[in-house]
């Protein structure tokens, strides 16, 4: 996140948003967003463990006050379905941490709405298989979503 506010101000684009996009139970940023102060979470309850820090990076809170970042929350469920339609689509696994922001695009979600164009960062899935996919749907299905 930091790295691409940094190039966005680098270039002048200081008011193009950004997007940060975390699962319910990894949402540290969301949370000091709403507080209006670095907030430290009891821990992640989340399936999407290296999305998770229980405490936002100061800088990456700072950014937040210099530059247009709104933050969403998604569900395990809705990040790990995500995963399974960009699977079918691009023929490459990212882990429900890297395709957080996923169901945004495949949900079309209100927060996108007022955008003509969008950049979607996703990365990251040499640590996940197919298994690993189905079997975190099905946990998450089984707790609610």
């Amino acid at each position: 996140m930091c790295g691409l506010l940094e190039g966005l101000q680098r270039h002048g684009w200081s008011d193009v948003a950004l997007i940060a996009v975390e699962t319910r139970g990894a949402q540290s940023l969301n949370e000091s967003i709403k507080a209006g102060k670095l907030v430290t979470l009891p821990g992640i309850t989340s399936i999407a463990k290296s999305l998770g820090a229980t405490r936002v990076a100061e800088e990456a809170f700072a950014w937040t006050k210099r530059h247009p970042v709104r933050s969403v929350v998604v569900s395990d469920l809705s990040a790990v379905e995500a995963c399974f339609r960009f699977a079918d689509q691009y023929r490459t696994l990212v882990e429900p941490a890297c395709g957080a922001a996923l169901p945004l695009v495949y949900d079309k979600h209100a927060q996108l709405d007022e955008f003509r164009q969008i950049v979607v960062v996703v990365c990251g899935g040499i640590g996940v298989t197919v298994q690993q996919l189905l079997d975190w749907r099905e946990q998450t299905r089984s707790a609610g979503g």
